[in-house]
């Protein structure tokens, strides 16, 4: 899944703390950076700033249920 153009990056990481389970960020090199994480939420904002870095990347659920928590930031590929 990818994240919306749109997506309210602030909101969609709070919501990503009340997962069960992990969230990753892949980018389209192959890195994966766990969401819940403070350090990779970090990076991952550091990511805004790169044109089309967070539009590329995709976002993979560890647990399938947490989608419900965070459907209206993701849209299938």
């Amino acid at each position: 899944m990818r994240l919306k153009a749109n997506a309210d990056i602030p909101k969609f990481l709070t919501d990503v703390r009340r997962c069960s389970s992990e969230v990753y960020f892949e980018t389209p090199d192959g890195d994966s950076l766990t969401l819940r994480s403070t350090l990779s939420q970090y990076i991952f904002c550091t990511l805004i700033d790169e044109p089309g870095m967070l539009g590329k990347g995709t976002i993979r659920l560890a647990e399938a249920s947490d989608k419900d928590l965070l459907i209206q930031y993701l849209e299938d590929e």
